[in-house]
C-alpha cells in the first residue's frame, strides 16, 4: 500500500441507513450530482465499509486507499448497517471527525416486515417463512449470538426487533456528531416529496441545490422461484456468481428467470396492532428527539 495518504480526500459524509428504507434509491439520486462522489465496493464480496458489523479491509488506511484520486467536494460512503451497529458512530467519528451524517427512518414495523422478506427471499439465510414466528424466536437467536462480533450464528438483520431500536441508534450519532451535522429524513416525507427533500439534502451538504436530479426507485422486493439456485448465486457457491458477472446482461436475465419483483401481502392486522403497541414508547421517544410527531406510525 502506498503510505502517502495525505493526498487522498477523506470521506466527509456518511449515509448510515436505515436498511430497507429507500437508502439505495437516495444514494443513486445523490450520486448524479457532479459535486458528490459515492463509494462503491469494487467487488460484491467486499462489504461496503470498515465501520459496521464486518469488513474485509485490514485497517482504515486500506479503506482510505479506495478514495485515491477522488476530487469531488463531497466524498460519501453508504452502508445501511451503520445505523444499527452499536460501534459504527464512534468509529466513523474517529476516522472523519467533521463528517456529516445522513439517515432515513421508515415506520419500524414496515422495516421489519420488509427485512424479513429480504432475508428470506433474497439473502436466503432466513428459513422461517411466517414473519410472526420469526419474531418469536428472536430472543433465542440473540442469546445464541451472544457477544460475538464475527462470526455470528445469526445474521444481525435476523434480529428484526433489535434492528429498529431507533432512539438509541439516532442518539449515538447526535452525541458523536452534534444534531446540526446529522440529517434525519423521514421515509414517508421522502417518498411524497422527493424534489423538496433532495434540495434540502443538497443544502445540508453545501453543494449546488439547483442541480436537477432524476428520481430513482431501486431495490424493489424480489422473490426467488427456486431457493436452491438463488442460494447458490447469493453465496457464490462453486464460483457461480463470479461467472455470471462476466457475462453481459446476465444479472438482468437471472432476475427475470429466478428472482422477479413481487409485492408481499399486507401484514396481518392483529400482528401489526401488537407491534404498534410494543413500539409506541420508542416512537414517542423518537418524536421528542426529532421534534416531529411520528405517532401515526403506531396509529394507522
Amino acid at each position: 500500500m502506498n503510505n502517502n495518504l495525505e493526498s487522498i480526500k477523506r470521506p466527509n459524509f456518511f449515509f448510515v441507513g436505515h436498511t430497507r428504507s429507500g437508502t439505495t434509491s437516495l444514494k443513486e439520486e445523490l450520486n448524479q450530482h457532479p459535486e458528490i462522489f459515492f463509494y462503491y465496493a469494487k467487488s460484491w464480496q467486499k462489504p461496503n465499509g470498515p465501520f459496521g458489523f464486518e469488513s474485509s479491509f485490514k485497517n482504515d488506511e486500506e479503506f482510505l486507499e479506495e478514495f485515491r484520486g477522488v476530487k469531488e467536494k463531497r466524498v460519501g460512503q453508504k452502508c445501511g448497517d451503520y445505523l444499527s451497529c452499536p460501534w459504527a458512530a464512534e468509529r466513523i467519528k474517529k476516522f472523519s471527525p467533521n463528517a456529516k451524517i445522513i439517515m432515513i427512518l421508515r415506520n419500524p414495523i414496515d422495516v421489519m416486515y420488509s427485512l424479513h422478506a429480504t432475508m428470506l427471499y433474497r439473502e436466503t439465510v432466513e428459513d422461517i417463512e411466517d414473519f410472526g414466528e420469526a419474531l418469536k424466536v428472536e430472543k433465542v437467536r440473540k442469546k445464541k449470538n451472544g457477544h460475538k462480533v464475527i462470526p455470528m450464528k445469526y445474521h444481525p438483520h435476523m434480529l428484526y426487533r433489535e434492528t429498529v431500536r431507533y432512539p438509541q441508534q439516532v442518539k449515538r450519532y447526535f452525541e458523536h456528531f452534534g444534531e446540526k451535522n446529522v440529517k434525519v429524513i423521514i421515509f414517508d416525507e421522502y417518498i411524497k416529496n422527493k424534489s423538496a427533500i433532495l434540495r434540502d439534502i443538497l443544502n445540508f451538504l453545501d453543494v449546488n441545490e439547483d442541480f436537477e436530479i432524476k428520481h430513482v426507485n431501486a431495490n424493489a422486493g424480489r422473490k426467488y422461484r427456486n431457493r436452491t439456485i438463488h442460494s447458490a448465486v447469493m453465496t457464490n457457491k462453486f464460483g457461480v456468481r463470479g461467472v455470471l458477472r462476466n457475462i453481459p446482461g446476465s444479472a438482468k436475465i437471472y432476475r427475470k428467470i429466478n428472482n422477479n419483483e413481487f409485492k408481499r401481502k399486507t401484514l396481518e392486522p392483529s400482528l401489526r396492532k401488537s407491534l404498534q403497541y410494543d413500539l409506541k414508547k420508542e416512537i414517542d421517544e423518537l418524536s421528542l428527539m426529532l421534534k416531529k410527531d411520528l405517532s401515526y406510525w403506531y396509529k394507522n
